[in-house]
């Protein structure tokens, strides 16, 4: 097994058992605070017109109450395809997501229109850990990473503040992110040094 695979093996593992010792209201008052500080960004939002988002699974941060924070913006949400991939479709109330069949919340193609990921403006990515560096460690499974690799809107990562650290380990096809969002705030990343 190559060096960066076992590092983020083993990150992985750490950060899971963080989270799984988080309770669900320590979750939903940093969701909450979270969502508020993406609201506020008022600079970071600034010609923003849609937003592409994630719903939550385990015991990741739920974004769901940006709907009434920015009722002016458009929200896009991820559906999982074959090969990896993702098709983002627009979806005005996160209550029409439907679970599939590994429970995540999903848009249904017949209702809610697909978008071209060029259409989206920022993209606000769940993940496992964060760098301060712009780095993230996903779940293993390639999607955000497929879906980012020549995406040319902002990329946010969402994440409690145990979640961050100064870098994860990380490869060159890894997406980077413009800004970090925690419970503690909002920031812009400093770019990686390659």
């Amino acid at each position: 097994m190559s060096e960066p695979v076992t590092a983020k093996s083993q990150l992985r593992s750490e950060i899971r058992a963080c989270l799984a010792a988080m309770s669900a209201e320590m979750i939903q008052s940093s969701s909450m605070a979270i969502v508020k500080h993406i609201a506020a960004a008022k600079d970071l939002l600034s010609g923003i017109n849609t937003i592409g988002l994630y719903s939550a699974i385990h015991q990741e941060i739920s974004l769901s109450a940006l709907h009434q924070l920015l009722p002016e913006k458009k929200f896009a949400y991820p559906l999982c395809q074959a090969g990896n991939q993702l098709a983002f479709h627009l979806v005005t109330e996160s209550k029409q997501l439907l679970a599939n069949s590994m429970q995540i919340l999903e848009p249904q193609p017949s209702v809610h229109p697909e978008i071209n990921i060029t259409e989206i403006d920022l993209i606000i990515c769940p993940g496992l850990a964060f760098g301060m560096d712009g780095s993230r460690l996903g779940r293993g499974q390639g999607y955000y990473d497929r879906a980012l690799e020549h995406f040319k809107g902002l990329k946010l990562g969402a994440a409690f503040e145990k979640q961050i650290k100064a870098s994860v380990p990380h490869i060159p096809h890894d997406a980077i992110m413009n800004y970090l969002v925690s419970e503690t705030g909002l920031f812009a990343t400093t770019p990686l040094q390659e």
